[in-house]
């Protein structure tokens, strides 16, 4: 069994021989994305330190067009390569389940923009009618695309009648479990406004961006990222798990539109938008105030719980739609116990979904660690405030007794005149 554990040091190999990859222009262009964002984060990270406090929200200001401008550099760049090299492949192309999933994503960025330009009932009618539209259409070109058969066809792979419930079963659960998570641990949440849309729609395009920029591609779904869900996480620690949960679904079809692995409809949701709302669940520990005066300690245990849910999706995804691919790896790698659909994907998810947790968490405690980025979420999140400076209590106390002292001496004033005019009698009263 060691030996044959042994076999998976490829993974590493692969790891390693990626920063040095020019054998094609993919290749290239993803080694120079992932250094280029390790540039801009290092730099933000020691102008957070070095800069004067009185220069902060410059340097804020200046890292965000650049992370902007980074974002959008990265989706052109990959959207080209994709249609340019992958589509050449032979059935890594599939037009009726892209060309859908590409005009929900274009219908919601649309969608987006015409409700912060104009934030009025109409609008928003509209959009979301529009997007509801969109998504229906998809949902049938899915189910088309899997009746044909072509699915199976072209992943070899048979779903039998067992397969097809445990994916409807896994998905109706794990949807019903996100939307309570939401649901209960973030009552006080309102609809979407014109700052939270403008934020998810920074995030969401952040985290796609990142989502390029991979240290792993996995063979069958799945990569080791540059903390790409790391923006989301922090949208759903800003604005609640509701918003994040939103936002998540969006950026799952995103991912569907960006890496299409698609053999079933319950399996569509379990991998794209099912597994990334989960990434929404983020913000659980802040909606609930739990740990109030430590940020990083909530962030941390929700990114912990946003990964497992997450996990938990890809693993019923892998169980019972992909779980035939453990027959060959069992094979590959000398594993017996690889043959059960199961372990075989736990094994998978294990390999890519707990690295890149443990990334984000890393990325999310540093950066948490800076005080000018604590009172920036503050400030511009849907969160109260969780805890006051000793200072501004102080002050605020101050007031307040002078305030108090103020009011107790004009109700002293007022009870002396009071009395003053009751001492005074009429004439009616000396008779």
């Amino acid at each position: 069994m060691v030996p044959s554990l042994l076999s998976f040091k490829n993974v590493l190999k692969d790891i390693t021989q990626f920063f040095t990859n020019t054998e094609d222009f993919e290749a290239c262009s993803t080694t120079a994305m992932v250094w280029i964002a390790i540039a801009i984060t290092l730099a933000f990270v020691v102008c957070k330190f070095a800069v004067a406090k009185d220069k902060q929200r410059l340097v804020n200001r200046i890292f965000l067009g650049i992370a902007l401008a980074f974002t959008v550099t990265v989706i052109i760049l990959f959207s080209v390569v994709y249609f340019t090299e992958d589509v050449k492949k032979e059935g890594d192309f599939v037009p009726i389940t892209y060309y859908p999933l590409m005009v929900f994503a274009l219908v919601v960025a649309a969608s987006v923009i015409a409700v912060l330009v104009k934030p009025d009932r109409i609008v928003k009618l509209c959009a979301l009618s529009l997007t509801g539209a969109a998504l229906l259409a998809t949902l049938i070109c899915l189910f088309v695309y899997w009746g044909s058969g072509d699915a199976e066809t072209t992943n070899w792979i048979d779903l039998d009648a067992g397969k097809n419930a445990g994916l409807y079963v896994s998905a109706i659960l794990l949807i019903a479990g996100i939307a309570l998570i939401a649901v209960f641990t973030d009552k006080g949440s309102k609809g979407f406004d014109s700052r939270s849309l403008a934020f998810a729609a920074v995030c969401v395009a952040l985290s796609f961006a990142l989502s390029y920029v991979r240290f792993l591609k996995m063979p069958f779904g799945g990569s080791i990222t540059f903390a790409s869900t790391f923006p989301l996480m922090l949208y759903s620690f800003m604005f609640g798990t509701r918003k994040g949960v939103a936002a998540g679904a969006v950026y799952g079809i995103l991912q569907a539109v960006q890496d299409p692995w698609i053999l079933h409809p319950a399996q569509f949701f379990l991998d794209y938008p099912v597994a990334f709302a989960g990434i929404g669940a983020a913000g659980l520990f802040r909606s609930l105030g739990v740990f109030k005066d430590n940020m990083r300690a909530q962030f941390a245990l929700g990114a912990l719980v946003a990964g497992a849910l997450r996990f938990v999706s890809h693993f019923f995804s892998g169980a019972f739609a992909f779980g035939a691919y453990g027959l060959d790896a069992a094979e590959e790698y000398g594993i017996a116990a690889l043959e059960s659909p199961y372990f075989y994907s736990f094994v998978y998810q294990c390999m890519y979904v707990i690295p890149e947790i443990i990334i984000v968490i890393i990325v999310g405690v540093i950066l948490l660690s800076s005080g000018n980025l604590c009172s920036q979420i503050e400030r511009y999140g849907a969160h109260k405030k969780t805890a006051v400076p000793a200072t501004d209590v102080k002050v605020e106390n101050t007031d307040v007794t002078v305030e108090s002292a103020d009011v107790s001496d004009e109700n002293v004033a007022g009870e002396n005149t009071a009395k003053n005019v009751t001492d005074v009698q009429t004439p009616e009263d000396k008779n």
